[in-house]
């Protein structure tokens, strides 16, 4: 329905497999509190305009994890005990809380709370970012430059990941999607490892953040909206690469909710564009996400063209971000059925309309010129 736009990057949560955690931890806590704040698997209860309200916390001598989780919220320091619980074992930090007298922000993110009660230490390490709305090849490529191995082993590590068992049972067999099985189960954000870090840890913490940020909340809203967590992500992956402007990410995944219930066509660009690159030689020539579409594109028969077919593609085109994951499971109901890109504002943002004598009319008035 629009052309893809430039994502937005994020800085990301790193949680790590148990055997990998003890040795991560050093390094996540080494990062700045600006960075951790960022990178946080949890993002801050409410927003927060100028300097956050801070509360005073005394952490006693010999307080627990538990102890010290169960008071953070309790304070409304952070969101969630288990949250904080869960970080603090996996990454070996349960000796490593500091005694004394805090002024926490309300509202903190979890990481940015442990940052602040447990005791630093420092190492070196290597960091790779993943914009949200690129493919796993993409991902692959990111990855090899950021110095986590080649390309190849990348991609070779996506194939033998080992994926949670929540996940694992939403995934379609292999044959039936196109590309790689785990395509919008990595998770895109920025990831800080030791140096030594394989690409194989790489993936594991991405497929493992994936399982941490999509919540049993955000998966119980999709399921109440008809979705399964598949087609939850299919959907974010649609929506991720439609979306420019934030407020506009829920209007149009409601857009495609409503053509998905009437059995329409989604009418979706980029998942002919995901279609179209299945062709080598079309990667080479225009790269994964080919700008201008022709006819002949259009009319490319694959089950992943929605102009052609019918409700959601088999699997995801990309990897969307939380945003666009939160706007599919949490869209509100509408009534717009139709939107374009407003070329006259050039910005990113789309023309909505009900009814398609009222899209024809926004495409002659707000269409390309």
């Amino acid at each position: 329905m629009s052309d893809h736009r430039t994502p937005v990057l994020p800085l990301a949560l790193c949680l790590g497999i148990a055997v990998f955690a003890v040795i991560v931890a050093a390094y996540f806590i080494a990062r700045t509190p600006d960075e951790l704040i960022a990178a946080d698997m949890v993002t801050p209860a409410t927003p927060v305009a100028g300097r956050a309200e801070r509360v005073e916390y005394t952490l006693a001598q010999g307080a627990n994890a538990d102890d010290v989780a169960k008071d953070l919220e309790a304070l409304g320091i952070i969101r969630s005990a288990r949250q904080f619980r869960l970080l603090v074992r996996l990454m070996g930090l349960q000796d490593q809380l500091s005694a004394g007298d805090y002024e926490l922000p309300r509202g903190s993110s979890t990481l940015a709370a442990i940052d602040e009660l447990t005791v630093k230490e420092s190492g070196p390490v290597k960091r790779v970012t993943f914009p949200e709305g690129i493919r796993v090849e993409e991902m692959a490529q990111r990855a090899e430059n950021a110095g986590f191995g080649t390309s190849e082993e990348f991609l070779a590590a996506v194939l033998v990941a080992q994926v949670p068992p929540d996940i694992a049972a939403v995934l379609p067999p292999a044959n039936q999607v196109a590309g790689y099985r785990l395509q919008g189960y990595l998770f895109p954000d920025t990831y800080i490892l030791p140096e030594d870090a394989t690409p194989a840890e790489l993936v594991d913490l991405m497929v493992r953040t994936f399982a941490e940020r999509v919540t049993p909340e955000m998966r119980a809203a999709a399921e109440a909206k008809g979705l399964t967590v598949h087609q939850l992500v299919t959907l974010a992956s649609i929506v991720e690469r439609e979306a420019v402007i934030e407020e506009e990410r829920p209007v149009i995944a409601g857009v495609f909710l409503n053509r998905i219930a009437a059995g329409d066509l989604i009418g979706a660009d980029p998942t002919t564009q995901f279609a179209v690159a299945l062709d080598a030689a079309s990667v080479a020539e225009h790269g994964y996400w080919k700008t201008e579409l022709t006819l002949e594109d259009l009319a490319i028969d694959s089950p992943y063209n929605t102009r052609k077919v019918a409700g959601l593609p088999p699997g995801p085109i990309t990897n969307p971000g939380l945003a666009s994951l939160e706007a599919v499971a949490t869209a509100p109901p509408t009534e717009f059925y139709y939107f374009v890109a407003d070329a006259i504002k050039a910005d990113g943002s789309h023309v909505f309309a009900v009814t398609f004598a009222e899209h024809e009319a926004n495409i002659a008035q707000y269409g390309s010129p």
